[in-house]
């Protein structure tokens, strides 16, 4: 590489965020922050620095996936790879003495070193929730349902969340696996969606394993893999009540069993979930129960939660809306340009004063301005780029306000 393209690359993983999406992407987190507000859930906010210590007692990856650097003692520093250990961390040690249930969410970004062969960005950011001290298919049912309610209110009209659960996972392996490293094997592989790296795997054992990560549907899947691996019944039994919960809500349609799912943190040990949408390949959402880890940090509390990846989420919009409408706001050219842009901001329009007619009018398209006010005569020629029409304003700041 040329010394001197250097200042104009980037960072394997990394991306400039211009600024259509920035904006697209506020308007998703702001709707996202609407609804997790309505439920009663509080924000919250957790360092971008961790010491590596906390990610490695709470992940079985530890920092291997993490930036790493140091301070001024020689503790190892990391850039938070995942934003359920801090929020766990967060709630054990400053919010002990909270009775629970605790209800919090956040915005932010993760970071994590990007795999050889595995393109992906470095950063990523997502809006999370979690309910910590609470248990059992009520709780669990009550994060399903809030997750479909921020995916639809974000925009998203066809999505669909599948449900898992490490803990049927856990028993069909401990049934039919003695050892460790075969065990590690098949997670490996689940996580990896490698159904044939599984098969490999589980030859010579019970069918019904071999088969096990390509079981989805409805709560029929669970009542099969209850019969055909009974040391899974009691663990199928739970995921049907969890989806029981959901009857009647809106969120019924929008959930399915998939018994394949099995993230690559280690710390779920109940109910998992992905949500998915058209348009996109990669999860929009994940999360699940993790009730072992605040103890990691302090007294155990059960906790579920849900992180909604928000880079393949705005990607999910994209494909489902076509190209975003144009921006509520002026454009405003000619000599009193400044005080007509002024007098449209005292009404909460935003507007742009630019001199030269010829350059307001490129301004307007490339930034996607929904009017263009250019002086004629003794008023102003307005092009509404929402509708195509053209009119006539003497004062912008009554006229342009007032259309819908």
């Amino acid at each position: 590489m040329n010394p001197a393209d250097a200042p104009a690359r980037l960072p394997t993983g990394a991306r400039d965020v211009l600024p259509t999406e920035a904006a697209e992407l506020r308007d998703a987190e702001d709707a996202l922050r609407r609804v997790l507000r309505l439920n009663g859930y509080r924000e919250v906010r957790t360092p971008t620095l961790e010491y590596g210590e906390a990610i490695e007692r709470a992940a079985a990856r530890g920092v291997d996936e993490a930036y790493r650097l140091f301070d001024a003692d020689g503790r190892v520093l990391v850039l938070r790879p995942d934003l359920t250990i801090p929020a766990a961390r967060m709630i054990a040690t400053r919010m002990a003495d909270h009775p629970g249930p605790i209800r919090v969410f956040y915005t932010g970004s993760a970071f994590r070193l990007p795999q050889p062969g595995r393109p992906r960005l470095s950063e990523h950011r997502q809006a999370g929730a979690e309910l910590v001290g609470a248990t059992g298919p009520e709780a669990d049912a009550e994060l399903l349902e809030l997750l479909c309610a921020c995916l639809r209110a974000a925009g998203l009209e066809r999505f669909r969340v599948a449900v898992g659960s490490a803990a049927v996972m856990n028993a069909a392996l401990d049934a039919y696996m003695d050892g460790d490293d075969a065990r590690r094997r098949l997670r490996a592989a689940a996580a990896a969606r490698d159904h044939v790296a599984w098969a490999a795997s589980a030859r010579g054992l019970d069918p019904a394993l071999g088969a096990l990560p390509t079981r989805r549907g409805g709560r029929g899947v669970l009542e099969d893999v209850a019969r055909e691996i009974p040391a899974a019944a009691d663990a199928c039994a739970a995921l049907s009540r969890t989806l029981e919960r959901l009857d009647g809500t809106p969120a019924a349609d929008s959930v399915g069993v998939d018994l394949g799912i099995a993230h690559d943190r280690s710390y779920y040990d109940g109910v998992v979930l992905e949500a998915y949408a058209p348009g996109v390949g990669a999860p929009i959402a994940r999360g699940g129960r993790y009730d072992a880890l605040a103890g990691r940090f302090g007294a155990p509390r059960p906790a579920i939660g849900f992180g909604i990846e928000l880079d393949p989420m705005h990607r999910a919009l994209a494909a489902a809306v076509g190209p975003r409408p144009v921006a509520r706001g002026a454009v405003v050219a000619g000599p009193g340009a400044h005080d007509a842009a002024q007098a449209l901001r005292a009404t909460g329009l935003p507007a742009v004063a630019c001199a030269d007619a010829g350059r307001a009018a490129a301004l307007a398209d490339v930034e996607g301005w929904r009017f263009l006010a250019v002086p004629h005569g003794d008023a102003y020629d307005v092009r509404d780029r929402a509708t195509g029409r053209r009119f006539a304003s003497i004062r912008l700041q009554e006229d342009l306000p007032s259309l819908p």
